[in-house]
């Protein structure tokens, strides 16, 4: 595994963690989904494996990758269930690992084409969008006072999670190397972070947010393997990493004419 890439990676990933944290502290759920929702820990994973592996185990990992991503809706709704209900940052993680893992490891015995890939991701994030409804509007408990060290200890905690996540996918078929690129580090470095800090419902209130956000998310994987089928992998990347980002702008551009 090079170090530059890994480097890469981690970094990009702590700064948008830290970046959500920073507008979780001070605006509303919503713009802090928006932030995580971006491909900050996938998109340098893809960048890395474009670099050493051939089209077609990117087009299978992206396919991989594409179901595992159904798998946040069920971590998300187990995660703001038990937040809501008073329980610790420990359990309530567990909910969110132990929902992840349950489908993801469900839907690794299917062979799935990218049709029922999809199919799947929306009967999942329908469901979702429902369940979810309660939890949206959570505050903060209030605004917690800034201390030095907080962003060293932020920027260390994410770090730390991606580079142990990385470092023991590197020696895995495409199947498995999909499933783990989307494992969800930041929304739990997020959960790390900031369930004591505001509290469990507003951070379920963020991840809630975020559901619909990752419809973009699922556009930056279909453009992967749809491209890198084709033997295109940088142009799949280059779109793919664009669709989430213009999907985000769209939905806050909605989000601010209904409150207009």
């Amino acid at each position: 595994m090079l170090l530059l890439p890994l480097a890469l990676k981690a970094l990009s990933t702590a700064i948008i963690v830290v970046a959500a944290a920073y507008v979780a502290e001070r605006t509303r759920p919503f713009l802090a989904a928006m932030v995580l929702s971006l491909p900050v820990s996938a998109g340098p994973g893809y960048v890395m494996l474009a670099l050493d592996q051939p089209p077609p185990f990117i087009a299978a990992a992206a396919l991989a990758s594409i179901v595992a991503n159904a798998s946040i809706v069920p971590a998300v709704l187990a995660y703001a269930w038990l937040a809501n209900r008073g329980h610790g940052v420990a359990v309530s993680l567990a909910g969110l690992l132990g929902g992840w893992f349950g489908l993801a490891l469900i839907t690794r015995h299917v062979e799935w084409t990218l049709a029922s890939a999809l199919l799947l991701n929306a009967v999942w994030f329908a469901i979702g969008m429902v369940a979810s409804r309660r939890w949206l509007n959570a505050r903060p408990l209030g605004r917690p006072a800034a201390r030095w060290f907080d962003i060293p200890i932020r920027v260390t905690l994410v770090v730390s999670l991606v580079v142990f996540v990385v470092s023991i996918s590197s020696s895995i078929g495409p199947a498995a190397t999909g499933l783990l690129a989307l494992l969800p580090v930041a929304y739990s470095s997020f959960i790390i972070l900031m369930h004591r800090r505001l509290g469990g419902p507003a951070v379920a209130a963020a991840l809630c947010n975020g559901l619909l956000m990752l419809v973009g998310f699922i556009g930056f994987l279909v453009a992967i393997q749809v491209f890198a089928s084709r033997g295109q992998v940088w142009l799949g990347i280059a779109v793919g990493l664009a669709t989430p980002v213009i999907w985000s702008l769209i939905v806050l551009a909605a989000s601010r004419f209904r409150a207009s």
